[in-house]
């Protein structure tokens, strides 16, 4: 019975959160060399009949719905997100699928890092910049009684996120769309985690100081970023960010290195930094 209601539970949010149309049926059966029939003249609102009944309400995305039962509302619409404005899931599928590529375990060991996180279970984690969800659901599983709060400034891929969690019943990852300018993180965050995001930032420490402002004493901050030279995967070396150039950053927004990674990842420098006072 339990499987039962949150199997129900999840198709209805799938539904509320997905871009759906009316159909459009043709009004019965009638073969098109036919003539159609005159409709009956319908009641002016002046004149309702005695037997009428309150009309039903419109969803913001066509859906019609008793006004007794109103639709099971989305999380991704209280963040302000119109489903029927987001690129449709085959636009996606692709780059989805590139970085969900099989052959990217082998250098960007998913597993290992989470390991080097430490969990403790209880934690209230961060991926900031989580895109497909990559380390978001590794890092969940761990999260035995804590929270994980996967966020992106591309809508599509918080899509993502939240549908796969829902289809797979993972009820501890939330999602958040961020301003990339300007990102608010949700409170209370003990560790964030950050993989190849710093060198899409144009000023990162004021992007980084905004962030760590929010952030209580003594929190982590994991940040991974690609090495300089010439390696098999990454961004163009002119956006790479130089270790001590990361370190510098790092430092002025706040942060102090509390340890590196080290002979983990081939292709990416990895740190462990806490905010100090």
């Amino acid at each position: 019975m339990k499987r039962c209601f949150v199997t129900l539970w999840i198709m209805l949010m799938a539904t509320a959160c997905s871009p759906q149309k009316p159909e459009n049926k043709p009004a019965d059966n009638t073969p098109q060399n036919q003539p159609a029939q005159t409709e009956t003249p319908q009641p002016t609102n002046d004149n309702p009949p005695a037997n009428a009944q309150e009309p039903q309400h419109e969803h913001p995305v066509g859906m019609v719905h008793d006004p007794s039962n109103p639709p099971v509302d989305c999380p991704l619409r209280k963040q302000g997100l119109d489903p029927t404005q987001m690129k449709p899931f085959e636009q996606m599928e692709a780059y989805i699928q590139f970085l969900d590529r099989e052959d990217r375990k082998i250098w960007q060991k998913p597993q290992e890092i989470v390991d080097q996180m430490q969990l403790k279970g209880n934690e209230r984690v961060l991926d900031l910049g989580a895109g497909s969800g990559y380390f978001s659901f590794p890092i969940a599983q761990k999260l035995t009684s804590g929270r994980l709060f996967a966020a992106d400034v591309e809508p599509e891929m918080i899509r993502h996120i939240h549908h796969h969690a829902m289809l797979k019943g993972i009820q501890n990852i939330e999602v958040k769309l961020i301003d990339p300018q300007n990102p608010e993180i949700p409170e209370n965050i003990d560790m964030i985690f950050m993989c190849d995001v710093m060198h899409h930032i144009a000023a990162p420490v004021e992007w980084m100081t905004g962030i760590v402002k929010q952030l209580p004493n003594g929190a982590q901050f994991h940040i991974i970023e690609f090495k300089q030279g010439d390696i098999p995967n990454g961004p163009p070396e002119n956006a790479k960010i130089a270790p001590e150039k990361l370190l510098e950053i790092a430092k002025s927004s706040g942060l102090k290195l509390d340890h590196e990674v080290k002979d983990l990842l081939p292709y990416q420098n990895y740190y462990i930094f806490k905010k100090v006072q």
